[in-house]
């Protein structure tokens, strides 16, 4: 038991120190009944350590202050996207409605969204903490005073007026996003061999043709069928075109034909054996783009059914929102995987110090040549 409680503490330490104070920790619990000490008094000082730890010292850290910057910047980002999907998600489902035959998915949801909220915030909190020990105590300078003139006024563009914030705020996090993954590379995983490639490309082509086939049921047969109890499908598209409501064709036929052509190109690469494509084709990458494919065409589904139930709203005066439960299920569908494709993408690696540099005094991987005389050991 206090075993287990001590991997965990450790697990919680930077990269840099966590195996030397895991196996100190381990020897100090084994010894202390011989010296008459309570083993959980190890633990309370592990704790202690834990807390009061300097994380942003670069020999704590196992990285550089600027790198340790942007690692947290990708933490915050991770976090504070998946709390925005998951309002719009709650927003397109009914739940902030108070949907009242669902009163526990609200709270659930909204304890989920401050969560994730409260996590972005602290990373921003210690990507700021990280930077000042870069800056060493220097000034503001031309950047920072860019920041601080314009977060304020996106903010309040946000606020009043809606359409340009949202311009302002999903430009700010694509260059946010281009500029932690210039500024912290991910380390490149190992090339698969063509026949694990072929069965994950092959996964992930299957996962984004499900999804199709389930939105386009949804949209064409469920959710008609569920809004007009009583009526065939025959009936109800003889309706629509009688009251000239028929939806258009091309929105559908070009999203068969887009991922039809996405699934397929997965496997053809994974097929492919020029090297450079291969190198490209890591496990990661194939199923990421499994993951994000089954996301986007799940969580769109209502996009695809607008034309659709705006079209049975007006022919047979209902409503235009789902009746059929396959359109919750979607919804969840693409939150879950459009949350999954955010974290697979944006978190950073796992830092594996080298035990040598290690050893020497000084960070291992993740320090860049030059790093530690440009930003590093200040403070």
């Amino acid at each position: 038991m206090i075993a287990a409680v001590l991997g965990v503490i450790a697990a919680t330490l930077p990269a840099g120190v966590r195996e030397r104070y895991r196996e100190e920790w381990s020897a100090d619990a084994a010894g202390a009944r011989g010296l008459g000490i309570s083993p959980w008094s190890v633990v309370g000082g592990a704790l202690g350590v834990a807390a009061g730890l300097d994380r942003e010292d670069p020999l704590v850290s196992g990285v550089t202050p600027r790198r340790l910057m942007f690692r947290r910047m990708r933490v915050a980002l991770a976090a504070l996207a998946t709390a925005v999907m998951l309002l719009l998600f709650g927003w397109v489902t009914g739940v902030w409605l108070g949907d009242p035959s669902e009163p526990l998915a609200g709270r659930v949801l909204l304890v989920v969204v401050l969560l994730a909220s409260a996590a972005g915030l602290l990373a921003i909190v210690g990507a700021l903490r990280a930077r000042h020990r870069t800056r060493a105590g220097r000034g503001w300078g031309a950047a920072d005073v860019a920041v601080a003139v314009t977060l304020p006024l996106a903010v309040a563009a946000t606020v009043l007026v809606p359409p340009v914030g949202v311009v302002l705020v999903l430009g700010a996090a694509l260059a946010a996003v281009v500029v932690v993954h210039v500024e912290d590379p991910r380390p490149q995983q190992a090339t698969l061999r063509r026949g694990p490639a072929l069965a994950l490309a092959a996964a992930s082509a299957l996962g984004i043709l499900a999804a199709l086939a389930a939105s386009l049921l949804h949209v064409f047969v469920w959710n008609p069928l569920a809004k007009l109890p009583g009526m065939t499908l025959d009936e109800i598209y003889a309706g629509l075109a009688a009251a000239h409501e028929l939806p258009s064709p091309v929105l559908p036929i070009a999203c068969v034909v887009v991922w039809g052509l996405a699934a397929l190109a997965l496997l053809v690469l994974a097929a492919l054996p020029h090297p450079g494509i291969r190198h490209l084709l890591t496990a990661r990458r194939l199923a990421g783009a499994g993951i994000l494919g089954i996301a986007l065409i799940a969580g769109g589904t209502w996009f695809l059914g607008f034309g659709m139930g705006m079209g049975i709203a007006d022919a047979f005066m209902t409503t235009g929102g789902d009746a059929a439960v396959s359109g919750r299920i979607l919804s969840t569908v693409g939150a879950v995987f459009g949350v999954a494709a955010l974290l697979l993408g944006l978190l950073p690696s796992r830092i594996r110090p080298d035990r040598e540099a290690e050893e020497r005094g000084i960070p291992g991987r993740g320090a860049e040549p030059g790093e530690l005389e440009a930003g590093g050991l200040a403070g």
